[in-house]
């Protein structure tokens, strides 16, 4: 399956990952802390509806990796390109949370054990029965099945039967959380992406959509990915109701469909571009480095918007540092290792007397 004319980065998509990345945050330093560690004054706006970012950073992940994964030649190259990809900034966050954990625990944020940490070093600690280090942490399990499940696909040459095999996550979504209590089998819940495949196939059928390879099938998958959400949330969507779940959906395949077109590219004015670069490390280290800043805040006398606009700085702060230090320097160093050397060859003559010839250059 070949990309198509339009697959290049689309810097709309950039600028809603900005946009989850800071949702997800300010609900986290604005509501979710007091859940946790009750005693600050509430501020007047709720920031609830932030946690609603990950089903969107779920949209595009599966738009993205479908079509990353469609100018991979082979599964190794997908992997690498995958943890090239993620693996030093996130390798980075959890140094970086450990530590900080470790000198100042914050339970149910604690310093995590040896087997916790070591299980958190594979992305998906859920599946081994472990916790995750960092609140953000779970929805990378979700990522890795994602990503594994694609993996197999492009090995087994089923990519063009997607919208099949969609259809199929959905229907085995719907039959197994009617069926089984998910809280007593989570790992599974987590193995068939029970609550959040519907997500990934909207963005795979938008994806197709975008580069004009959409047929009947593709839409029937993509309404069945929003429709399904009338189930409701889960347990980690605090179980939102059927209506508000459904609404969302339909926004957030709306958002990143204009994403992709030319609405994409009149929002992504530099300041926001810049902020969907630095979305993944935010989005990794906010929770135990900003819920530091404003336990400090809080033992300094500073009213909750003050704790929260520090959080958020720092933690933009040190995101950027990562940005730079580590995710860019990673891929770069990705890249140049991946790409085969020049040789440089020379050519005999019929004589036996060296000619000059230009350098061969192999491209992968």
């Amino acid at each position: 399956m070949r990309a198509g004319p339009k697959s290049g980065r689309l810097v709309g998509l950039d600028v809603l990952r900005g946009f989850a990345a800071v949702a997800v945050m300010l609900h986290h330093h604005g509501q979710y802390y007091d859940e946790l560690y009750p005693g600050r004054t509430p501020l007047s706006v709720n920031f609830f509806a932030g946690h609603f970012g990950v089903e969107l950073f779920f949209i595009i992940s599966g738009f993205v990796i479908l079509m990353t994964i469609e100018r991979k030649a082979t599964v190794w190259a997908f992997a690498v390109a995958r943890a090239a990809r993620l693996m030093p900034c996130f390798l980075a966050a959890l140094a970086l949370a450990t530590v900080i954990l470790v000198v100042a625990p914050m339970p149910p944020l604690d310093a995590p054990t040896l087997p916790r940490f070591l299980a958190n070093l594979t992305m998906a600690p859920l599946l081994f029965g472990e916790r995750v280090v960092d609140l953000p942490y779970w929805t990378l399990s979700y990522e890795m099945v994602f990503y594994i499940s694609m993996a197999v696909l492009l090995a087994l040459g089923r990519l063009r039967s997607i919208e099949w095999i969609a259809l199929g996550w959905i229907a085995t979504g719907v039959l197994f959380t009617t069926l089984v209590d998910v809280r007593q089998h989570s790992r599974m819940t987590i193995l068939l992406l029970a609550q959040y495949s519907n997500f990934f196939v909207i963005g795979m059928c938008l994806y197709l959509i975008h580069v004009g390879r959409a047929r009947p099938l593709t839409w029937i998958a993509l309404a069945a990915g929003i429709l399904v959400s009338v189930r409701g949330g889960g347990e980690q969507a605090f179980y939102a109701s059927s209506g508000l779940y459904l609404s969302l959906t339909a926004v957030f395949t709306l958002l990143v469909w204009l994403g992709t077109t030319a609405v994409g590219r009149w929002i992504a004015v530099p300041p926001l571009v810049f902020l969907g670069r630095i979305s993944y490390p935010l989005y990794l280290v906010h929770v135990v480095l900003g819920f530091q800043v404003i336990r400090f805040g809080v033992e300094q006398g500073w009213s909750t918007v003050e704790g929260v606009v520090a959080a958020a700085a720092v933690s933009l702060v040190a995101a950027t540092l990562l940005h730079y230090l580590v995710e860019v320097p990673g891929q770069r160093w990705s890249r140049a290792a991946r790409k085969p050397p020049a040789l440089p060859v020379k050519a005999l003559s019929r004589t036996g007397g060296p000619q000059s010839v230009d350098r061969l250059d192999l491209v992968d």
